[in-house]
């Protein structure tokens, strides 16, 4: 049985609570300050490294489960987000994939059901754009979105976005009457919202018809303007070339200026095609 020396044993900077072990001069592994007294981790013990990693294995698994249930009683997480979070807590990768089975394999976590539960809460004021959007950023697969999205009742939603539309648009009357800015103001509110560029159409022809302000040339003007390829790249790559002044990972870059032109009511698709082509 090879023995071997611990020559270091140093507390974590971002979490007190752990230790990073060191074995002949190498980083070995980290566990719980817990362990370190339990089992008399302490430099220069001669030890068995196989046998003292099965324990720390172990008991990192333990923590780390601990810790994801811990999580779950506050709220439902997506596979990403509990991932992320206990990388946060500096489990290492293996303890967290272990983890993650047995939160998996018991229903702990379920990114369809996650999905599921999301857009219910949200269809009754956010499109499907948005829906899925934010879905994204909390790691959902766009396979799982887009089954779950195409099951949507388009009627609903529309219905949804209607009502939305119609208490928007007596709060835009209170200060404007020109019917090209009642047109921009409330067609941008709902492509915020998530709405797509058809069901926009339909909802302000609806509104506006009702209430005798609907004009031709204004719903012309604001539809060309808004699907204009060209006019969002240029709106992109301006704010691109500001963002990688100080951002160089291509994922927050990306991340970050899909979520301005999103703010700015462009449609995800366009937004993805455009980001396709300027990172």
């Amino acid at each position: 049985m090879a023995e071997h020396v611990i020559t270091k044993v140093e507390i974590q900077k971002k979490n007190r609570e752990r230790v990073n072990v060191y074995i002949d001069g190498h980083f070995a592994f980290p566990c719980n300050l817990e362990l370190v007294y339990t089992f008399d981790i302490t430099k220069g013990k001669i030890v068995d490294v196989e046998y003292l990693k099965g324990i720390v294995d172990e008991n990192n698994y333990m923590k780390c489960k601990n810790s994801a249930l811990r999580i779950l009683d506050r709220t439902y997480k997506t596979e990403k987000q509990m991932r992320d979070k206990l990388a946060e807590k500096q489990y290492d990768d293996g303890t967290i994939s272990k983890v993650i089975d047995f939160l998996k394999k018991y229903k702990f976590i379920d990114d369809s059901k996650f999905v599921e539960l999301y857009i219910k809460e949200k269809i009754d004021f956010q499109g499907r754009n948005k829906i899925k959007y934010s879905l994204l950023k909390k790691g959902i697969g766009e396979n799982i979105l887009n089954e779950k999205l195409n099951s949507i009742d388009s009627h609903f939603e529309e219905k949804a976005a209607l009502n939305m539309a119609q208490k928007k648009y007596a709060s835009i009357l209170k200060s404007e009457n020109s019917v090209k800015k009642i047109y921009k103001k409330l067609g941008d509110y709902l492509i915020r919202k998530g709405y797509d560029f058809s069901m926009v159409k339909s909802v302000l022809g609806k509104v506006l018809k009702e209430c005798g302000n609907f004009s031709e040339k204004g719903e012309n003007t604001y539809f060309k303007k808004n699907n204009d390829l060209d006019e969002l790249y240029a709106v992109a790559k301006k704010r691109y070339e500001i963002i990688i002044k100080s951002e160089k990972d291509r994922n927050k870059v990306y991340r970050r200026l899909g979520a301005y032109l999103m703010r700015r009511g462009y449609p995800w698709e366009n937004i993805k095609k455009v980001l396709n082509k300027i990172i």
